[in-house]
């Protein structure tokens, strides 16, 4: 079978049916089909890859042609309106001409243009009356006088969210507002349209939509507070409609401009010439309002090219510096001010609406950036006085990141292993998330992050405990899981957070069910140990045994050479060294494993294992099972005592008292020596 490649799929006569029966029968089972699936997929997705990079490479291009396009357009649309005033001024001034003669050619072609401007608006009101008899419900277009059509079509909407097709919709575009009507299923007459909503130029913009997935040929319309996608059947309609758009806004601004220099030039005041009637016509004062520059003017359309490349700390710079100008003496009593400081507003909350959905992790956040794609977002919010829905959105993303990255640790070998990177894992996280938040948000936030901590460990110790805190799971095994979690906690304080208190607060239950589980395991095992032994000493068969057996014991702290007989021998009974191991190590392990306020269940397991075996051997008369009484007596229960008060700084109340009802001589503790001197000259 020959190898898959692209070579192939890229031939003219490539056929995917026969391909895919061709492979289906070379291949040899459902692995080898999956295998070269596999491989396709693989091609799948370099394609993919190479496309997006394409993309993204000439993207910043895309952008620069487009806006250079719609200057150019502009100033086209703004020359043809000069030609066109030049033409009006020269038809006035041969009507006023300062010989008295009528200029025959000039007359012949105002008549012409009259005519031509009858056909022309009688062609404009029959296409406006087509559109109201196509669409059911229609608004009345006559209404506006010099309302033109500047294109239509037809467009399937794509949800903005999910990216799935909605309905197919039929557009008008006029000159001072866009028409959706969706179609008629079953129609009857002339009527094909069904009228659903209208918007104004004004307050909408038409913005590209880079191709996605199943979303190609497609543009987004912004109208506050609502935004809706539509696709086009090709890419040269997709050009049509937005140029169409830049059209309709150019139209409308030049509009809008010229209702303005009208109602300025019929307000100017005339009360200074009633007051000085010696002023002359030339002398009378008018008042001086500034220009806008340039890109004050257009500072709308340049906000929504920013927010579509997603340049959000451009966006708010720009719309900073447009307020502070606004806002300024020279251009407060301007009259587009309050227009432009609108328009301005609306586009803060689209921002501010974007950025709230860039940090809202259920809206496609992926923690492949880590916490610092968040920062800018989080901080435009603050200087949007943003600080408390910044903050939990955030933290909201700290979470989610954490559990990404404790869930990619695997448990693979021991749980001693696993609890260990897991805590490793879990906080350096923590850590990062704690770094981060100090730089992004003020010091009055942080019991919010104190907060969110401690519900994340809880949550963590929450599914630990459950592996930790097994029946299978030995007590020296807990021991390891507990102070590992314990010390990367402390090395978590070195930030300035201790979360220790909080970690044993969880440990406390599971910890004290551990022991009291263990004690009873102790106690059933002790029962069966002592009415089941021999009482005689046991036989290590080797030196190196007893040397190994001598060194475990050494271990535990005590000291049992002298109770080897005959090389290999140990004079004591198989049940008498099992206790003292278990308690022992029962006693060791609880006082690293507890807290102080745990040591009296601690105390309380000791006391009742001794106990136990205490009460077992009094019912047993034999002189070999009186020795290793004696042993457990005058050997194993000072040891324990001693090295409880070295660990602790007290005694064991419990097992003091117990000592004391059978006949043990407690030693008072050693006084350390220390040398005195008569005089000062060695100090």
């Amino acid at each position: 079978m020959s190898d898959i490649n692209m070579e192939k799929f890229a031939l003219r006569e490539f056929n995917p049916e026969r391909f895919v029966k061709e492979l289906a029968k070379s291949c040899v089972g459902g692995e080898e089909l999956q295998q070269q699936q596999e491989k396709i997929q693989t091609l799948s997705d370099e394609t993919a890859s190479a496309l997006k990079k394409n993309v993204y490479e000439n993207y910043m291009q895309f952008i620069e042609t487009a806006t250079e396009i719609s200057h150019l357009e502009a100033e086209m649309y703004k020359l043809s309106h000069l030609l066109s005033e030049q033409r009006t001024v020269l038809t006035t001034l041969s009507h006023a001409s300062i010989l008295g003669n009528e200029n025959t050619i000039s007359h012949e072609s105002l008549e012409n243009h009259d005519v031509e401007a009858e056909k022309a608006e009688e062609q404009r009101k029959n296409k406006l009356i087509l559109i109201s008899e196509k669409v059911e419900g229609c608004m009345n277009l006559l209404d506006i006088p010099d309302r033109i059509l500047l294109h239509e079509g037809d467009l399937l909407e794509i949800d903005a969210d999910e990216n799935t097709a909605l309905q197919r919709m039929h557009v008008y575009l006029f000159n001072d507002c866009l028409m959706l009507t969706s179609w008629i299923s079953n129609r009857r007459g002339a009527t094909r349209y069904q009228f659903e909503c209208s918007y104004r130029i004004s307050t909408l913009a038409a913005v590209n939509v880079r191709d996605l997935g199943n979303v190609k040929q497609a543009f987004k319309l912004l109208v506050f507070p609502d935004t809706r996608v539509f696709q086009c059947n090709s890419l040269t309609i997709k050009k049509d409609w937005l140029d169409k758009f830049e059209l309709a806004k150019k139209m409308h601004i030049e509009k809008e401009n010229s209702k303005q220099k009208k109602k300025e030039s019929q307000d100017k005041p005339k009360l200074e010439s009633l007051d000085s009637p010696s002023l002359s016509v030339e002398e009378l004062p008018s008042p001086q309002i500034p220009n806008l520059p340039e890109w004050l003017a257009d500072v709308t359309e340049e906000l929504d090219v920013l927010i579509v490349e997603r340049h959000f700390q451009k966006t708010y710079d720009l719309m900073v510096s447009a307020q502070k100008y606004l806002n300024s003496e020279e251009y407060k009593d301007h009259p587009q001010r309050l227009e432009i400081l609108k328009r301005i507003e609306q586009k803060q909350k689209l921002l501010i609406e974007i950025l709230l959905k860039e940090l809202d992790v259920t809206h496609n956040w992926s923690p492949r950036g880590g916490l610092r794609s968040s920062r800018h977002p989080v901080l435009i919010l603050n200087k949007f006085n943003m600080t408390s829905q910044a903050c939990d959105l955030f933290l909201a993303i700290c979470s989610h990141t954490v559990k990404v990255h404790v869930k990619g640790v695997q448990l693979e070998g021991s749980i001693n292993t696993y609890v260990k990177q897991v805590g490793e894992v879990f906080f350096c996280s923590l850590s990062d998330a704690l770094t981060e938040f100090i730089t992004l948000f003020p010091k009055n936030k942080i019991s919010a992050f104190i907060l969110w901590a401690s519900m994340q460990l809880r949550i963590l110790m929450s599914r630990l405990i459950k592996e930790i805190f097994t029946p299978q799971c030995p007590l020296d095994s807990v021991l390891e899981c507990v102070d590992s979690l314990r010390d990367q906690c402390m090395l978590f304080c070195e930030f300035g957070l201790d979360l220790r208190f909080q970690m044993d607060s969880c440990l406390r239950s599971p910890i004290t069910k551990a022991l009291k589980e263990y004690k009873e395991k102790i106690l059933d095992s002790m029962k069966t140990k002592v009415s089941e032994d021999k009482w005689t000493p046991i036989n290590m068969h080797t030196k190196a045994g007893v040397n190994k057996f001598l060194l475990q014991m050494e271990n535990l702290g005590l000291i049992l050479a002298k109770f080897i007989i005959n090389e290999t021998w140990v004079d004591l009974s198989s049940s008498t060294v099992w206790f003292a191991q278990s308690v022992i190590m029962i006693q060791k392990t609880g006082l690293k494993l507890v807290t102080k306020d745990m040591m009296d269940v601690l105390d309380e397991c000791i006391h009742a294992i001794f106990k136990s075996r205490l009460m077992l051997s009094l019912g047993n008369d034999s002189s070999y099972a009186q020795k290793n009484f004696k042993f457990i007596l005058d050997t194993v229960m000072p040891l324990m005592l001693r090295c409880y008060k070295e660990e602790v700084g007290y005694d064991n109340e419990k097992l003091v008292d117990l000592a004391k009802k059978f006949g043990v001589n407690i030693a008072p503790p050693k006084k350390s020596h220390i040398t005195k001197y008569t005089s000062n000259e060695y100090l």
